[in-house]
């Protein structure tokens, strides 16, 4: 019997994981304006302050985001604490990616909870890069190596536990959005792709498929206002060829690095000062394209910035005015004395106790 269609669900009371970061602290000032509550949690400070969010610090690592979600009766859950482009230890990015989003996950869950929409953040990462991959590789061909390790094998690891919920939860809607690679300033590629002399792996030219920084919020958000369910890959229409990329920046590209051992590459990288992670060394040599189509049909939108233009928005300069810069002390102080006297007021109207958040 085919279960019931679920009813359309309007989020009222948001909680976005992953605020301390550009483009958590980004979503979170887009849904601000499109939703009545909004609350986020991170283990630092947000780089930006949003006025009409309410922060607390929380870590996903830990079982206490369940109590969260349910004392503050959140119905929509964006779990953004997902790291990706990180220099932190592998166990530390694995128990952030992995034991986070299963704490998340048991947080959402149950028939107490109030949530109904779920959205988590992934990455184009998940499919690693391979000479053997089709030219466009679609949602369906991640999970297929069984041998994968370090960030490729926790975000498949992350995928399938959400997935798994989905299929135990089917009160709630989970939507997974694979996002493509990002080369604003604070990134490893952006960095990379700025060299004045950028060493390459010998022999190859890869293939680049880009995502603006605005663009990723823009979907993310439009992921958490709608019912869309299931996995998409989000990136801009085009490709350009790693060559053309670093002569788009002003660069000159030398083929020194040794492809038959990448691991050496990245040292010589990390010599420079750039730490490459594993899984760009991978896309740095073969290439990496998505099928967005999926996200096009079912969103009826697509990203606006194709993949030059994200190349030439970094050569202008443009991605660091799309994030807000981080935001300092006395306006963090400010937005946090503003939060307490807004949920007082509100409090007392209603004539029931404040709700105290640990900051």
């Amino acid at each position: 019997m085919t279960p019931p269609a679920l009813k359309s669900h309007t989020p009222q009371r948001v909680l976005i994981s992953g605020v301390s970061n550009p483009l958590g602290a980004e979503v979170a000032r887009r849904l601000a304006t499109q939703v009545p509550t909004l609350f986020g949690c991170d283990v630092a400070d947000p780089v930006s302050a949003v006025e009409a969010m309410d922060f607390v610090h929380a870590d996903t690592r830990h079982a206490v985001i369940g109590k969260l979600v349910r004392q503050l009766h959140i119905d929509t859950v964006v779990h953004m604490a997902v790291k990706v482009d990180s220099h932190g230890d592998d166990r530390t990015v694995h128990e952030t990616n992995v034991i986070g989003t299963m704490n998340v996950l048991t947080g959402c869950a149950g028939p107490s909870s109030p949530v109904r929409r779920l959205v988590v953040k992934s990455s184009q990462a998940v499919y690693g890069a391979s000479p053997a991959y089709p030219s466009f590789v679609t949602e369906e061909v991640a999970g297929s190596d069984r041998h994968a390790y370090g960030l490729k094998r926790d975000l498949l690891d992350m995928e399938q536990l959400a997935q798994e919920f989905s299929l135990r939860t089917p009160g709630c809607r989970v939507c997974i959005l694979r996002l493509g690679y990002r080369v604003s300033e604070g990134t490893t590629l952006g960095q990379y792709l700025s060299l004045p002399i950028v060493p390459t792996f010998a022999g190859f030219d890869p293939r680049l498929q880009l995502l603006h920084e605005d663009d990723a919020a823009e979907a993310v958000v439009r992921s958490a206002l709608n019912d869309h369910e299931g996995v998409f890959n989000v990136a801009g229409d085009g490709i350009v060829l790693l060559s053309q990329a670093i002569g788009i920046m002003g660069g000159r590209p030398v083929p020194l690095l040794p492809f038959y051992g990448r691991w050496i590459g990245r040292l010589a990288m990390r010599a420079i000062g750039v730490d490459l992670p594993g899984h760009l060394a991978e896309v740095l040599t073969f290439g990496s394209v998505a099928d967005c189509s999926r996200l096009a049909q079912t969103f009826r939108w697509k990203p606006a910035y194709t993949t030059r233009a994200v190349m030439d928005s970094l050569a202008r300069g443009r991605d660091a005015e799309v994030i807000d810069s981080p935001s300092p002390p006395q306006e963090y102080e400010l937005q946090v004395f503003l939060q307490r006297r807004r949920r007082l007021a509100g409090n007392s109207l209603r004539g029931t106790p404040a709700l105290t958040l640990r900051k």
